[in-house]
């Protein structure tokens, strides 16, 4: 079932090897990995030395240690009228822009007649990366624009159901930035590269949101939240295609540098460029999950696309089956990763430094950004306001990960990714919490971590699981709440939660 697509040593190198150069002590700083997984703050645990790299062997299945719910549900239908994005994309590689027609078909769902749409436009955080050249539809009077917000006027209200369609016209300037958004020397990011429209709550309105920067100058979370969506994404290469892979958040139709994708039930569509990329495809339950590594990372490739699949069917068990045709992980010239929707990104490190064993950055973050397939992915949440409902569950997901398949690591992963750090702060915070990064870290990810241990342990194994398997079903294709969580788990359990809420809580 495995597939291994190469591009020509010959060309790679004519094309690359003049801008190779050697990873110095900078490789330090990834110790980012071993304390988050969606974030850019490294830590001070020092990486291992590289070591050969071997594939993960894996034992038979033992028997799960968590007790799961013996209930099979069935992934919930899709909301009706769903936002539909069609982006036409004319992309220059080497030159590092693009040319971006974007149609946004959007349904009132809401009670409420809009009198305006609002749209999030996240280029706009890079100074001179977005130039609109044209916005019109038959309803749009006029905009405004405030920051990364543009709003649009209507010559006349959206009733509830009513639909209308918002043309947009603009260049993309591609930062030369390490990130999920710009290029480097081995690869160009495109993620949040299109205005989009937030979610729009009865009573809070538009759920659209300004990034925080810490004192360091470190992006404190994630501010974006997006609503269900569908999209139908055309890329077309203009310069040398042949040497170009791009690593998407669905699989391509097409080829000779003219490729398509449909995707349905998103949050957004991200891709990666690169005229160095080395693919692997493994098959697993119907679903294909493909690494995009560099020349110095193919072993590491095929081993991770491994990790990935004992992740994907152990999750699939825990929760629902994964609801798209394909994942993608691509090798991230950057020093953090990220989930998106169909794809996530490990830092280069990660992959430079994994060693085969169970004690690795590249187990422990294909594990959590993987379960973000899910939690955020399909269970939504308000991530910049309540992040804990999405990162708190990766990072469980990690031990859930390590319990079911590395036992015997258990109390290591304990060691490394909680006790060391004694973490403070409450569950509840959010990416304005004063302080920055690091207590944001510190109380979201790792003491939700301890957080949900303790609810496991008060309402037992089979009520714990079989209430998250309820909550995911529940809030599948929704934003949820805590107050979700908690009442899922009050349907399964009698226990009474109230003194773990007010240790972890503050409101």
């Amino acid at each position: 079932m495995k597939k291994i697509t190469f591009q020509s040593l010959n060309t790679w190198f004519a094309g690359k090897i003049a801008g190779m150069n050697v990873r110095k002590l900078i490789f330090i700083l990834l110790t980012l990995s071993l304390i988050t997984g969606c974030s850019s703050k490294p830590t001070e645990t020092p990486l291992p030395e590289p070591t050969a790299v071997a594939e993960p062997t894996l034992t038979p299945e033992p028997n799960p240690s968590p007790t799961f719910a013996p209930v099979q549900w069935e992934l919930p239908p899709l909301p009706e009228n769903r936002t539909h994005y069609k982006l036409d994309l004319i992309l220059n590689y080497y030159s590092h822009y693009g040319a971006v027609t974007e149609v946004v078909t959007y349904t009132n769902r809401s009670s409420h007649d809009l009198n305006e749409i609002h749209f999030v436009v996240p280029p706009r955080n890079f100074l001179g990366s977005y130039d609109q050249s044209d916005l019109r539809g038959e309803r749009v009077a006029g905009f405004r624009e405030e920051g990364i917000h543009t709003i649009v006027s209507l010559s006349a209200p959206l009733l509830p159901g009513e639909t209308t369609a918002i043309t947009f016209s603009f260049r993309l300037t591609f930062p030369e930035h390490q990130g999920i958004y710009g290029y480097t020397n081995r690869q160009t990011n495109i993620s949040d590269w299109y205005p989009f429209i937030p979610p729009y709550d009865e009573e809070q309105g538009w759920l659209a949101y300004d990034r925080v920067v810490d004192q360091d100058n470190i992006i404190v979370g994630e501010s974006i939240v997006n609503e269900f969506s569908d999209f139908d994404v055309s890329i077309l290469l203009t310069d040398r295609a042949e040497l170009i892979e791009v690593a998407a958040s669905a699989p391509a139709n097409g080829s000779d540098g003219k490729y398509s994708y449909h995707l349905e039930g998103a949050r957004a569509f991200s891709f990666s460029v690169s005229d160095s990329y080395f693919e692997h495809e493994i098959v697993q339950d119907g679903i294909r999950i493909r690494s995009y590594v560099f020349m110095n990372n193919i072993e590491t490739g095929k081993a991770v696309t491994q990790i990935a699949a004992n992740a994907m069917k152990l999750y699939a068990k825990l929760l629902y089956p994964y609801p798209h045709e394909m994942v993608s992980i691509v090798v991230g010239d950057f020093l953090h990763n990220m989930e998106m929707d169909g794809m996530i990104m490990i830092s280069y490190g990660i992959f430079d430094f994994y060693d085969g064993t169970p004690q690795t950055d590249l187990v422990l973050m294909t594990s959590h950004e993987l379960m973000h397939m899910w939690f955020y992915g399909t269970i939504g949440n308000n991530h910049a306001l309540e992040p804990w409902l999405d990162e708190a569950f990766a990072t469980y997901a990690e031990l859930l990960y390590y319990q079911e398949y590395h036992p015997d690591n258990v109390e290591w992963w304990w060691a490394i990714r909680i006790h060391e750090q004694n973490p403070q702060g409450f569950v509840d915070s959010d990416i304005r919490l004063e302080g920055g990064y690091v207590p944001y870290r510190n109380a979201v990810y790792l003491r939700g971590v301890q957080f949900l241990n303790e609810v496991r342990l008060a309402v037992g194994e089979q009520e714990f699981f079989a209430a998250l398997k309820d909550y995911a079903y529940t809030n599948t294709w929704r934003i949820a709440t805590r107050k979700d969580f908690f009442d899922a788990t009050a349907r399964h359990s009698s226990a009474d939660l109230g003194s773990i809420i007010s240790k972890y809580f503050k409101n």
